[in-house]
């Protein structure tokens, strides 16, 4: 069957349409191209298909500069030309929030398309008596092995060329996840510190963590600028990446789930009022709120999440994102309770990816 993709979709396949009028999803094909395709999954409304040969290629597309992505599967963009990708990834969101018709988009951020990560989760294993780094292949717990890894940074590949010898106990499902810091890359439970935009943030392999330290201060720089005091509500604020750069200028109270992720946070902020809850469980009479600021997982906010914020009648809502699908529909449940999005910006962490940071600013009707 053959098959012509007309744009890249939420997720990253590609999109086209059969002669019955069906979209197709197809992983492995880029806008403009036609392939010979097979059906995997056949839906009612909707397939999902698989590319057999590419007939006609884009101009965007390029040779992998990773000798291994076609196995590793974990940069399924990586032979899309960079531009190409970064236009791809604002046209799927100003699709998605194309329901929002006065929402203003500001200048999207970009940067280095390599050597940008830094953390990964390895798959390690001894072969002829020496440490091997990997990844898991595509759809599958096979484990590859790796010579470098073009996103990773250099502290990374480093520790590709030369992985330690660990014992069967230090590992967990033979995975090993690392993190760099300003002292080197960490490998175990410790804790290491990371310098950001002149303030020391503390990180661990038990906690989340963002992996562009590249664009990671342009984010931070950004946040803060949105933000109107003097009471500032940070939820779901990890080790308190933002609230470090506010605390000295309003009175932040920081909500977090995760009694590890407080504890680091504890360790570095000295003005700001911890909280160990689910957000949607923490709902006190809070004092006067001018701006909330919520960075969830990518499910989103729980369901409880909008009214509770919505009920003390914040200024400004910052919402960031790395998921824009959840964020759509809590942005949606938030207007409903009389908030309107104004702008939104887009940060592209994730290269050789689908994946996107998204900050959009709401703001009380």
């Amino acid at each position: 069957m053959l098959i012509k993709a007309e744009k890249l979709a939420q997720g990253g396949r590609a999109v086209g349409r059969l002669e019955d009028g069906r979209v197709v999803f197809i992983d492995g094909l880029f806008p403009g191209e036609e392939a010979e395709i097979s059906i995997v999954e056949d839906k009612s409304s909707y397939c999902i298909a698989k590319v057999l040969s590419i007939i006609t290629k884009s101009p965007n597309r390029r040779t992998s500069p990773c000798p291994k992505s076609s196995e590793c599967g974990g940069c399924p963009w990586i032979e899309l030309d960079y531009r190409a990708q970064f236009e791809a990834k604002n046209q799927i969101v100003r699709e998605l929030f194309a329901d929002f018709p006065d929402l203003k988009y500001e200048e999207p951020v970009s940067g280095p398309e390599f050597g940008y990560r830094s953390r990964a989760r390895f798959q390690y294993r001894i072969e002829n008596g020496k440490a091997r780094l990997g990844f898991c292949a595509e759809n599958s717990n096979k484990s590859i092995a790796i010579p470098k890894c073009p996103v990773a940074d250099k502290a990374l590949n480093d520790l590709i060329e030369n992985p330690p010898r660990l014992n069967a106990w230090e590992l967990k499902n033979s995975e090993l996840s690392c993190i760099a810091t300003d002292d080197g890359v960490l490998y175990d439970d410790r804790t290491g510190w990371i310098t950001i935009n002149d303030r020391r943030l503390p990180v661990s392999n038990k906690v989340f963590f963002q992996s562009n330290l590249i664009l990671l201060p342009q984010l931070i720089d950004y946040v803060v600028s949105l933000t109107e005091g003097p009471g500032v509500m940070d939820l779901y604020s990890g080790v308190g990446t933002f609230s470090a750069y506010l605390e000295d200028r309003f009175d932040v109270t920081a909500v977090e789930i995760n009694k590890f992720c407080l504890s680091l946070a504890k360790s570095h902020l000295k003005n700001t009022q911890f909280f160990t809850s689910p957000v949607e469980k923490w709902n006190p009479k809070v004092r006067k709120v001018d701006t909330v600021i919520v960075d969830p997982p990518r499910v989103g906010l729980d369901k409880k999440v909008p009214d509770m914020i919505a009920s003390w009648n914040p200024k400004k809502i910052i919402y960031v994102s790395c998921y824009p699908p959840t964020m759509h529909r809590d942005i949606q449940r938030l207007t409903q309770l009389g908030y309107e999005a104004d702008t939104l910006k887009l940060f592209d962490f994730y290269p050789q990816t689908s994946h996107v940071e998204t900050v959009v600013l709401m703001s009380r009707k």
